[in-house]
């Protein structure tokens, strides 16, 4: 068994299941646009890449679009979608075991960072946490050159007991580029066959093989 000792979590789909909030921000957008479109139906697909990212490339918006969609569906997420979330059930019984394990427990997602310290705190994720790397500044980042922020920050170096968990191809992709371990996760909103076809070095099913895997 792996017997990491620095582990990064993505947030969205990894601990927190938080699409009802997201795809009723979606939703909110699309009427405020004018456009017919069931926010279900993508909603798999526009979790994880940064929302600019997603809007244009899996929704095809133009540039004027996007910059449109984005501060509508924050008009929304921001007071409202963000809290409507709930936890993977396990996650907090996992990480309080790690924590008391003593292991080192972050969080790198895409969110912005007001966001992502919001969520924490509300969830109360945050008690777990020795740092957590949103986007800052509305800046655009890949999920690889988060984790690398994250990492420079707290000086943490490539190794076998570093790990990123996470249930999106961005995760698994942003691991290697770091050059540590991987584990996705098939419970969350990625497609587990896409994920599985990155070959990271563990794949789960469910959080209670995540929890007898980490634990």
């Amino acid at each position: 068994m792996p017997n990491f000792t620095h582990l990064i979590f993505d947030l969205d789909g990894t601990l927190l299941n938080s699409k009802l909030g997201l795809n009723n921000s979606l939703n909110y957008m699309y009427q405020q646009m004018g456009l017919e479109i069931d926010g279900s139906t993508v909603i798999d697909d526009l979790i994880g890449p940064p929302i600019h990212d997603g809007l244009k490339n899996i929704l095809g918006f133009d540039d004027r679009q996007v910059e449109l969609g984005v501060r509508i569906f924050r008009e929304y997420y921001s007071t409202k979608g963000l809290f409507e979330a709930e936890l993977f059930p396990g996650i907090h019984d996992m990480m309080e075991e790690l924590q008391r394990q003593g292991k080192q427990l972050y969080v790198a997602t895409s969110k912005t960072d007001r966001y992502t310290e919001a969520v924490l705190r509300h969830f109360e994720i945050d008690r777990y946490l020795v740092d957590f790397q949103g986007v800052a500044g509305g800046k655009k980042h890949t999920k690889a050159e988060l984790i690398t922020e994250l990492m420079d920050r707290n000086q943490l170096t490539p190794s076998a007991n570093v790990v990123m968990v996470g249930d999106t191809i961005f995760d698994i992709i942003g691991g290697q580029a770091n050059e540590i371990c991987t584990i996705g996760v098939g419970y969350g909103f990625g497609r587990s066959e896409k994920i599985q076809e990155l070959k990271p070095d563990y794949f789960v099913e469910e959080v209670e093989e995540l929890y007898e895997l980490l634990v």
